[in-house]
């Protein structure tokens, strides 16, 4: 993987909206001339570049201002506090702050934007 400055293990918060969004992105760009960029940017990334680029080249504002729909990070009230009898597995790389529980014999979750298993984070 290519260096950059988000390579380094810090939280992209734009690489975490990308890839929590991915496959509902894909579905609202497929057939369009958006989907070139979507995967052209999507290169990018996975060879380290930083998520902002390709969120602003689809029109899609940058974490910490106001998105569209699909890209808000939303938290429920309620959720993400206590713990889950699942395993908890974060991004491959260390780039983004997503996390995902798979519960007892669920399949391992994939990180969609850099095509790899998500890693088991260990209590």
């Amino acid at each position: 993987m290519a260096s950059t400055s988000l390579a380094d293990g810090r939280d992209d918060p734009d690489l975490t909206a990308l890839c929590s969004q991915l496959a509902a992105l894909g579905r609202a760009v497929h057939g369009t001339p958006l989907a070139t960029e979507l995967a052209d940017g999507l290169t990018a990334v996975r060879e380290g570049a930083p998520a902002a680029p390709l969120l602003a080249r689809l029109g899609i504002a940058p974490a910490g201002q106001d998105r569209d729909a699909w890209g808000g990070a939303a938290t429920v009230a309620g959720l993400g506090s206590g713990h889950s009898h699942g395993e908890q597995y974060a991004c491959p790389a260390g780039r983004c702050g997503r996390t995902v529980i798979r519960e007892p014999g669920g399949e391992r979750p994939r990180c969609l934007v850099l095509g790899s298993d998500m890693r088991l984070l260990v209590d």
